[in-house]
């Protein structure tokens, strides 16, 4: 009698670590299916936009209010973002509840253990520089990263409250003793690095100390993968398995990263030249391989040997950034290139990284940028003056700074757009009130003795607008050429985006045409330029892309809005 009951017991306990298993394989193929959702997407997009009908045909218009209703705003966040997460949660809840005898809190506990081991595997997935969905979804990592950190909080959030169970089911058993073993010991200080890593996520603390933040996110993941795999260590329990697995996929692409520093390191130097109002331009000696607005990861082991950071690509060959200064590693490059003007450095790049749309085969291309926001905007318009493969019939470029000294930046791209007669340059300066004495900076060369910090250009719908009728429109002169084409202009204050964008598009292009907006500044002028976008008296009657990255700090957030 006593062995059938052991015999049954085993069984209950089999059948129920089978259902714990199980757990993660279904939990694997709901976001293995949603990604494959994505790809589909992605794909039929494309091929909509390539040989799908235009103008303003029934299904073309449907199309268009589909997108349009995707990229409305719900509680903060678009609508096809609200509906994303909602399906996330509502995976993450099925497997939690399916299969589980809830009358019995120890089974619930370790079932949410297994839920946040499968969370832990999907936020490393999404946090993969080289990952697999860049060329399959068209969204690189750094467009991941929303739902790598929301996968991230629900991680630590499930495996509080599988902690509290867990505690909450010895304390009415009276077991309190069982924190002493190895194995929860070990889970127990899991927990504590994750509340580390939820703790260094707040705002304040991620801008104020990036640095450290990064660093710390680090240590504690590598201290949370030792300790998962100590708390379940047993090979026929699977978890440490899954923790192998998280590990190896993190550690490979790791070293594809470090493979790309050690290739890009030989013969490579970087000229550093301080620009005015806190601006650093870099000019590698080594080009990279890279598409129009990708970055890259720069190091340079002077300033600091354990960190790269991320920064637009300006061009490949050779390669050339422009960064805006703010602390930690921009900051102490900029010292160094003040003490010593010109000055070379070792470096290397890893690289290069994002999935920016193929601005080549769009009729009208409108560019918006705010302060260093333009390293991405300039880079992409001279692609398109320089590709003989394009389609493209016309280009407004709209750049919003601070003042006259930030045009020091670009001077040698703002010639070249200029000159060109199918651009159409538009530069605001929103704190001039006199135009008269304003002048393109010689290309020959930067000016770089004042220092004065600055911050991003803003542009705000609350800001001053200066309809085109009242704007006073200075002769923008310089040594080599004068603008004076009634397509360059320069002007005042802060525009209004939102009348901005529906001018141009109204006044310049047909219901045939393919139109792209690409946008790169502070998040307000994100925010007005997704809000003009999804204008539905624009969308209704053109198809109209946007593209935005969101800059700010020292790291570039991107963001993907999609076709329309």
């Amino acid at each position: 009698m006593m062995i059938e009951i052991r015999s049954s017991s085993a069984i209950e306990k089999a059948l129920r670590q089978s259902s714990n298993e199980w757990t993660n394989k279904w939990f694997a193929i709901g976001m293995g299916s949603m990604m494959a959702l994505f790809a589909i997407y992605h794909w039929s997009s494309l091929a909509w936009f390539y040989y799908g009908p235009r103008g303003t045909s029934t299904s073309v218009r449907a199309y268009r209010k589909a997108r349009v209703l995707l990229a409305s705003s719900v509680m903060g966040l678009t609508t096809g973002r609200f509906i994303l997460y909602t399906a996330y949660w509502a995976v993450n809840l099925v497997i939690l509840l399916t299969d589980v005898d809830l009358t019995s809190i120890t089974y619930v506990a370790k079932r949410l253990g297994w839920v946040a081991l499968a969370n832990l595997a999907l936020l490393v997935f999404l946090a993969l520089k080289n990952t697999p969905l860049a060329p399959l979804t068209a969204n690189s990592y750094e467009k991941l990263r929303p739902l790598h950190k929301v996968s991230g909080y629900t991680c630590i959030f499930v495996s509080m409250i599988h902690a509290i169970v867990y505690l909450s089911a010895w304390h009415q058993s009276g077991s309190l003793h069982k924190m002493e073993e190895r194995d929860n010991f070990a889970g127990a200080i899991a927990g504590m690095a994750m509340l580390i890593i939820a703790i260094s996520t707040i705002t304040y603390f991620m801008r104020g100390f990036y640095e450290l933040f990064y660093m710390l996110h680090i240590l504690m993941f590598i201290l949370i993968m030792i300790t998962v795999g100590m708390h379940r260590p047993k090979f026929s329990k699977s978890a440490v398995v899954i923790v192998i697995v998280i590990a190896c996929f993190w550690a490979f692409d790791r070293l594809i990263r470090g493979a790309k520093i050690i290739w890009n390191f030989y013969g490579n130097y970087a000229t550093l030249t301080a620009l005015p109002n806190g601006v650093l331009r870099v000019r590698l000696s080594r080009g990279i391989k890279s598409s129009p607005g990708s970055h890259a990861f720069l190091w340079i082991p002077a300033i600091r040997v354990f960190e790269s950071h991320p920064f637009t690509l300006l061009s490949s060959e050779p390669s050339e950034l422009v960064i805006r200064v703010y602390d930690g590693f921009t900051r102490d490059l900029y010292q160094a290139a003040q003490l010593k003007p010109g000055r070379l450095l070792r470096c290397s790049v890893d690289g290069a990284y994002g999935q920016v749309p193929n601005f080549k085969v769009f009729e009208k291309v409108i560019l918006v940028a705010g302060g260093s926001g333009a390293s991405f905007t300039f880079t992409i318009a001279l692609d398109l003056l320089q590709s003989s493969a394009t389609t493209f019939k016309s280009l407004d470029f709209v750049w919003i700074v601070t003042d006259q000294e930030c045009l020091s930046w670009f001077s040698g791209e703002l010639q070249k757009l200029q000159s060109h007669p199918n651009v159409n340059l538009l530069i605001y300066i929103t704190r001039q009130s006199d135009l008269s004495s304003l002048t393109l900076p010689d290309s020959s060369g930067f000016l770089s003795e004042k220092n004065s910090g600055s911050d991003e250009a803003d542009s705000r719908d609350s800001s001053p607008h200066l309809s085109p009728g009242d704007i006073e429109k200075g002769a923008l002169q310089q040594p080599v050429a004068t603008m004076t084409s009634s397509g360059n202009e320069i002007r005042p204050g802060r525009p209004d985006i939102k009348s901005l964008i529906e001018h141009i598009v109204t006044s310049s292009c047909s219901r045939e045409d393919r139109i792209i907006i690409g946008a790169c500044g502070p998040n307000s002028l994100m925010h007005t330029t997704r809000q003009a976008v999804n204008n539905r008296a624009l969308t209704n009657e053109w198809s109209i892309t946007l593209y935005t990255e969101v800059s700010g700090g020292q790291r570039n957030n991107f963001e993907l809005c999609g076709m329309k």
